[in-house]
C-alpha cells in the first residue's frame, strides 16, 4: 500500500518527533494495520529519555490494536477488516527457547516499539501471528491497553495461584489494578492491597480488593491481619512497585512456601536483599513480562467481562498532545491512550 503516514519517531535522547513516513510494505507472512489507538507506557518514556540499551531512529509504541486492512501472500487466518490486538513479543523462531516451546524467552528476541518499529502510526506491518482477533465485546478502547494487562495475568497464572489462598499486593497505579482483578477471577480467597493513593480505593474495591491499607500505615495494619495472625503471610506477594523497601516487605510478609511476583522496577536493586529469609521460608520469587502463552484466555475473560479495562483509561489524546505529554514525562494517572483516527 504506497504512501504515507504520521509517526511519533523516537529520535535520540529526549528527542520524539511527529513526522509523514511512508506507509511500511508487508511480506507474505505479515498484515497491515490501520492503528485505531495505542497505549503509552511508562517503559515508552524510558525509551526516549536514553534508558534502554536501544538505538534511534525507530517508531516507538508497543501497546496497539487496529483493523486489518491488507494481509500477505502466505496468511490464511486473518483478512481484511479483521479487528485485531497486537502481541508485540516477535520471537526468533530458531533459537534453544523458541524450539523449546518458550517464546518469551527468545534469545533473539524482538519487540514492535521497543527495538523494532511499533504502532505510534497511522500503520503497523506485523507478523500475522502477533495479531489477534477481538470479539464484538472487546471495544478499541480496551484493546488498546490489553497488553499491559496480559503480562500481570501471565504472571500469576506462572506463579500458580489456587483458589482460596490469600493475596497481598503492594501498588495503586495501572499493573496493581490488573493484579488485583486477576486475582479476584483466578479465586483468591482474600486480597489485599497495600496503596498510596486515596483516589483509587473505589476503584480497588470493585475490582477486587477485600482489605486496603494505606501504605503508610502498613507495618501496624499488617502485623494484625488474619492473613498473618492465622497463616503465617499471605500465600502469593505482588510488587507491583519495585522499590527496595516493597522488595524486602514482600518477603516479610509471604507465607512460609509463599511465592513472590516481582513486577515493578522503580529500583534497580535492593539493598540489604533478605536472601537468608527467602531460603528459611523456602520463597520462590517469580519475574515475568511477556506471557504470550496466555492470550487467547485473556481475551476471552475481556470478552466476558471477567476482566475491565475501560475504567483504567484515564484520557484520550492525539497525536500531537501524545509528544508533548511523553517530553514532560507526565504520565501521573491511569492510561493514556493515542487515538490515530483520521
Amino acid at each position: 500500500m504506497a504512501g504515507m503516514m504520521r509517526a511519533l519517531i523516537w529520535e535520540g535522547d529526549g528527542i520524539l518527533a511527529l513526522r509523514e513516513v511512508p506507509i511500511p510494505e508487508i511480506r507474505p507472512t505479515e498484515v497491515l494495520v490501520r492503528v485505531s489507538y495505542t497505549g503509552v507506557c511508562a517503559t515508552d518514556v524510558e525509551i526516549i529519555k536514553g534508558k534502554f540499551p536501544y538505538s534511534p531512529p525507530y517508531i516507538l509504541g508497543h501497546e496497539i490494536t487496529g483493523k486489518v486492512i491488507e494481509t500477505g501472500g502466505n496468511v490464511k487466518e486473518l483478512k481484511e477488516g479483521d479487528r485485531v490486538v497486537i502481541d508485540p513479543g516477535v520471537p526468533c523462531g530458531e533459537c534453544f527457547f523458541c524450539k523449546a516451546s518458550q517464546p518469551e524467552f527468545c534469545a533473539n528476541y524482538c519487540e514492535l516499539g521497543i527495538n523494532e518499529n511499533g504502532g505510534w502510526a497511522d500503520y503497523v506491518r506485523v507478523p500475522a501471528k502477533s495479531a489477534h482477533k477481538i470479539p464484538v465485546e472487546m471495544s478499541d478502547v480496551s484493546a488498546a491497553i490489553f497488553e499491559p494487562m496480559a503480562c500481570p495475568f501471565g504472571a500469576v497464572d506462572n506463579a500458580g495461584l489456587l483458589p482460596g489462598e490469600h493475596v497481598l499486593i503492594y501498588g495503586d497505579g495501572p499493573a496493581a489494578l490488573y493484579f488485583t482483578q486477576i486475582a479476584k477471577m483466578m479465586g483468591a480467597g482474600r486480597i489485599c492491597v497495600v496503596y498510596k493513593l486515596p483516589e483509587r480505593a473505589e476503584l480497588l474495591q470493585r475490582f477486587g480488593a477485600d482489605d486496603l491499607i494505606p501504605f503508610d500505615v502498613q507495618s501496624a495494619a499488617l502485623k494484625e491481619h488474619p492473613s498473618i495472625r492465622d497463616r503465617g503471610g499471605f500465600q502469593l506477594v505482588i510488587d507491583a512497585v519495585g522499590l527496595s523497601d516493597t522488595v524486602k516487605d514482600a518477603v516479610r510478609y509471604a507465607s512460609t512456601g509463599g511465592r513472590i511476583i516481582l513486577y515493578g522496577f522503580n529500583d534497580s536493586h535492593t539493598d540489604h536483599f533478605p536472601h537468608r529469609e527467602i531460603i528459611f521460608k523456602g520463597i520462590r520469587i517469580f519475574g515475568r513480562t511477556n506471557s504470550p502463552a496466555v492470550w487467547s484466555r485473556a481475551i476471552e475473560c475481556v470478552a466476558r467481562n471477567q476482566i475491565e479495562l475501560n475504567p483504567l483509561v484515564e484520557r484520550v489524546v492525539s497525536p500531537e498532545e501524545a509528544k508533548e505529554i511523553l517530553l514532560a514525562g507526565n504520565l501521573n494517572g491511569l492510561k493514556t491512550i493515542i487515538s490515530w483516527a483520521d
